[in-house]
């Protein structure tokens, strides 16, 4: 199961994936494409990837406890989406034309669109999370670039989910080793 390093893990699986798809035929290098939010006064990346939303997928709640050895058992996972907005940093040293930021943006929709599955982000026997891009409507992206009071910026919003966060709590319990029974017959 995952760990709390899941979130983390998702997040860099789809960095890895920018940098392998938009890397150097758009953007020159690797480091160029960062986790990092629009409120980074780094200069340093060109395309940034940030988290912006966590929230419980209550839809596909696992409500049975998950064996251990010994007599204990751990509490079930809770699933999660993590909604993510890529965009062109404004404040990056490499200027870029209009043309090249639409060109960019339409790439990183054609990789998270052809490569939906994190398969690298997965445990084992695990579903891969699947990333979709989201429908928000204008005045919902201008919320989010509000809420960082930074001027809004044109970006790809995807969400990525089941993300599977594993539960430390376990259980002790106690197991059924003998039983007494005794029966009698009633009579009529």
């Amino acid at each position: 199961m995952a760990d709390f390093t899941i979130i983390s893990d998702v997040s860099n699986e789809v960095l890895k994936l920018l940098r392998e798809e938009l890397c150097p035929e758009l953007i020159p290098s690797p480091e160029s494409i960062a986790l990092a939010a629009p409120t980074d006064k780094n200069a340093d990346f060109q395309m940034g990837l940030y988290l912006y939303d966590i929230q419980e997928l209550r839809e596909y709640q696992q409500v049975d406890m998950i064996r251990l050895t010994g007599s204990r058992a751990q509490y079930p996972p809770r699933l999660l989406t993590l909604y993510y907005a890529v965009y062109i940093n404004s404040r990056s040293q490499m200027m870029s034309t209009p043309e090249n930021e639409q060109r960019i943006l339409g790439r990183v929709s054609q990789a998270l669109m052809d490569r939906a599955a994190l398969q690298g982000a997965a445990a084992k026997g695990e579903t891969a999370p699947s990333m979709t891009l989201q429908m928000l409507s204008f005045e919902e992206k201008t919320r989010i670039w509000a809420v960082l009071s930074v001027p809004y910026q044109l970006g790809v919003y995807f969400q990525a989910a089941p993300v599977t966060l594993s539960s430390r709590r376990t259980r002790e319990f106690k197991r059924v080793v003998d039983a007494d029974f005794t029966a009698e017959q009633i009579g009529r």
